[in-house]
Order: C-alpha cells, then structure tokens, then sequence
C-alpha cells in the first residue's frame, strides 16, 4: 500500500453569536483537515497541520510511501527547533492523524490498539464554556450559563477568566455558587497575566476549589510558572500551543506544571504518544486540549484510552461545547456525553471509528490543496 494523494481541505463557518475570551472575540470557527488516499483504496482523515511548505515543495517525503512508515514521516517532516521556545511549531500534525487513520483501517484495527495498552474505553469530557457574550452582566450570565451545562449532565466546567482580578473573582465566586461543590471547575486566563498579577489573583481563587488554572501567564514564562507552582495551591496547566518536543522538555520532563494540555492539531498522534510516555514516567497528568471537529474529538479519545490514571484521575480531555457548525457536521457518527456516567465512548471501528462527511466537507470549504 502506498500514499497517491493528499488533499488539504480548509473549512470555514461563520457563528449566529460571537463569543471572546482575555485575549480577542471571534464569529466564525475555521478547521483544516487532511485526506489522505492510497493505491489501494484505503483513505485516512486527520485534523491539523499537513507538513506545509515543505511538504508542498517535497511531496516525496510522503507520496509514494507506505503509511506503515507514519512515526519515519513524523520525524521526516517536523521542523527544527527555533531556539528554546518552539510554541506551535508547524509540523504534519494532522496528517499524521490520517496515517494512523489508514494504517488501522489496513489492518483492521481501532487506532487506540495500535497506540499502546488500552486502559479504558470510556473517557471523561470536561466542558469548555463561559465564554464571554454580549451579556448585559458578565457575571450573570456566566453563572446561568453554567446551571444549564450542569442539567445536561455535565460533571467538570472550565470557565474563562483573564478580565481582570476583580471582575475574574466575582465571576468564579458566581460561578461556583451557582454549581454547588460538587462540580468540578477550571479556569483558564489565555495568558492575560504577568506571573505577579497572576500570583495575587491566584491566592483569592485558592477559596473556590479549582481543578487547575489553565494559562495564568504566557507559555515561555517558565520562571513565572515556577514561581507560580511554589507559592499558589491551585494546579497549574498549559501547553495547547507547544509542540510534543516543548512540552515534553519545558512542562513534563521539569515537572513545571501538574497538568499539559497538547493538542492533537499540534502535535499529532506520534508526538502525542511520546508526550503520554514521558507524562506516565514523570507522575504527569495529560489532559489534551480540544477545538475543532469531531474528527480531532475521535483523534483524542483513541489517544487517551491508552493513557494510564495518574493519582486517581479518570482518563479526560476537553469537550468544547460552544457554537461550532463544523464539529459534528464533518462525520456521521455522533459523539455524545452519555450523561448515565459522564463519560464519552473510543469509537470502536477500524481506524479513528469515524466517516467523514464528503459533500459537508465540500460545502464549508474554503480553500483546497492537492499534493501532488
């Protein structure tokens, strides 16, 4: 079996509401996947960067290849390293998704089973949500958007933060008055903060029993995380933006967060198995980011299926729940929260366990690229 053809597809949807966050507002989502095809028939989709310029330069780096030889063609098409912070170098993320896509189909076999030791096959969605609206009270309407997510049946939500210490501190407190206890609430800042603000800010957060503060500071402040780790209570997280090399040396080999949060879209499944390694062998929690399709979603689950508990915690990654029109448009199957346990189930099928929507895919299209 060899690679024949790669097609780029970059979708775009506009949204009925815009919503923002510390660091900008947005009224579309936009998502990138990638098709690979083969001589024999077989196709694999994934999500993420394809390999780029240099792919479209080399197409022989991939065409004509057997999709066997994924992690040889990971490494073939990663980029170097730019100094000491490589955040989201851009890689073959997503068409390394496809590669493993295609090579379970050849044999069969759903992608988690080729990863490693499959642990479970249920995992445990925590909500993305609260974003900011075009509310005429943040703090409101932040608190009953979080009632609602909870009579769904949702277990653990993750709020934004970053407006401010006041305004953030009057949010969070509404926000878990209106969850009760019982709820697991996280909170991420996208790095609206310095390591000293962050630090004063974190110290009143400590009352309200988060589950981590995601991004307090930007991603290469990594003495302002240390500094962070040692004086605040609240679990640090980071890393959506990092590639597998950077996550690995700067957040889990130091052990400078309790929690990283690679994504699929960055780092693909080969890296995305070195940095599971690495965080099983240094007591480090992996809780993927997620923001895209469900063809990213399939990715992830596969992924943490093969990935051990860490101090008790369930396998989880982030189910973002705010308006997209792509998401479960691109496949057929439906990815859902089974509100019975809260957890979401590895789809069981050859390869991701997905089939992706063709006509869909054409209809948000945007832009299209063909190798070779």
């Amino acid at each position: 079996m060899k690679i024949t053809r790669v097609r780029v597809h970059k979708l775009s949807a506009g949204l009925r509401d815009r919503f923002g966050w510390s660091l900008n507002w947005t009224d579309r989502r936009t998502a990138t996947l990638v098709e690979v095809s083969t001589d024999c028939g077989l196709t694999g989709w994934g999500e993420g960067a394809f390999g780029g310029e240099r792919l479209v330069r080399d197409p022989e780096l991939v065409i004509g290849r057997s999709p066997f030889e994924v992690e040889a063609i990971f490494d073939d098409l990663r980029p170097p390293a730019e100094g000491q912070h490589d955040r989201g170098a851009p890689g073959s993320a997503g068409l390394d998704v496809a590669l493993w896509d295609l090579v379970g189909k050849a044999l069969n076999k759903p992608v988690c089973s080729l990863l490693g030791r499959i642990h479970t096959t249920r995992i445990t969605p925590y909500c993305t949500c609260m974003y900011r609206k075009d509310w005429p009270d943040l703090t409101q309407g932040l608190a009953e958007e979080a009632r609602q997510w909870v009579a769904k049946g949702f277990r653990i939500l993750k709020m934004k933060i970053g407006y401010g210490p006041e305004t953030d501190v009057g949010a969070v407190a509404a926000v878990r008055r209106a969850i009760g206890d019982g709820v697991g609430l996280a909170v991420d800042a996208n790095c609206a903060y310095d390591a000293a603000t962050a630090l004063v800010l974190g110290r009143r957060l400590e009352e309200f029993n988060l589950l981590w503060w995601e991004e307090p500071v930007w991603g290469h402040d990594l003495a302002g995380y240390d500094r962070l780790r040692r004086l605040l209570s609240i679990p640090l997280a980071g890393g959506e933006t990092c590639s597998a090399d950077a996550v690995i040396r700067d957040y889990v080999a130091p052990r400078r967060l309790h929690i990283v949060q690679p994504d699929l879209d960055t780092v693909g499944l080969t890296g995305g198995r070195r940095v599971a390694h690495m965080c099983a062998l240094n007591g480090v929690r992996l809780v993927p980011h997620n923001w895209g399709t469900h063809v990213r979603t399939a990715g992830e689950l596969h992924w943490m299926s093969c990935f051990p508990r860490i101090d008790g915690w369930p396998q989880m990654f982030e189910f973002d729940q705010t308006e997209n029109p792509l998401r479960q448009a691109v496949i057929r199957q439906n990815i859902e929260m089974d509100p019975a346990d809260g957890c979401i189930p590895v789809p069981a099928g050859p390869g991701l366990g997905i089939d992706v929507v063709p006509e869909v895919v054409e209809e948000f299209r945007t832009e299209l690229v063909t190798i070779p």
